[in-house]
């Protein structure tokens, strides 16, 4: 079964006679990793269903995850325009998860030839800086529980009140070691704020999570 993509932002502006020649769909299973760091950058990436990590190694080996992106989220930007390597890989979260694919030089036909497609790509890059910004200040120099309440909450505003990430995913988004993220998941569990079970975070009170996030320290 496909995903209903005609409404979603980006696509909805692509005439359906052309979607069929402009966006090609792929089919990758929890764990699947659609592109690699460092590959060259060969086109823009659609999340059409599901979800996918972005993850980063940096110089010292570190993991990090950058962003977790869902249906509507355009994915592989960076170096659509100047031909640079992908800065991190991509990794399925969910089974199926659907994304579409657009050659770099269908994308930028698209961006020149229709104004609204253009306007689509700006919003959304945007938006995205915006995200990344809101959820890097939330975290700077705070106790860890605050910092996951903090991406906590970042997170249930894309994702909704169930979150489908395990202890060590949210760890890598942080930053930081699996069972550090483990003892503030277990502290706000048990202040009834979530519970996490089976590799998701479900938020049980979204107005204590925000008490939370705003707190210096309890």
């Amino acid at each position: 079964m496909q995903p209903d993509i005609d409404n979603m932002p980006l696509i909805q502006w692509i005439p359906p006679d052309r979607r069929q020649d402009s966006l090609i769909m792929r089919r990758y299973q929890a764990g699947d990793r659609p592109f690699e760091q460092g590959d060259p950058t060969t086109g823009l990436w659609i999340v059409l269903e599901g979800r996918v990590a972005v993850e980063r190694v940096g110089a010292d080996g570190t993991l990090t995850t950058t962003g977790v992106w869902v249906a509507g989220d355009i994915v592989g930007i960076a170096g659509l325009w100047d031909r640079s390597g992908y800065p991190a890989s991509a990794r399925a979260l969910e089974n199926p998860t659907v994304m579409g694919w657009m050659a770099r030089d269908v994308v930028l036909r698209l961006h020149q030839e229709i104004p609204q497609f253009g306007l689509e790509v700006s919003r959304l890059l945007s938006e995205r800086l915006r995200f990344v910004q809101e959820s890097v200040s939330g975290r700077q120099g705070r106790p860890m529980i605050n910092q996951v309440a903090s991406v906590l909450l970042t997170l249930s505003s894309r994702m909704g009140p169930s979150i489908g990430l395990t202890h060590e995913d949210l760890a890598h988004i942080i930053g930081t070691h699996r069972e550090t993220v483990s003892r503030a998941l277990q502290e706000l569990g048990r202040n009834g704020v979530i519970r996490s079970h089976h590799g998701t975070i479900e938020i049980l009170s979204a107005a204590a999570l925000q008490e939370w996030t705003l707190a210096a320290g309890r």
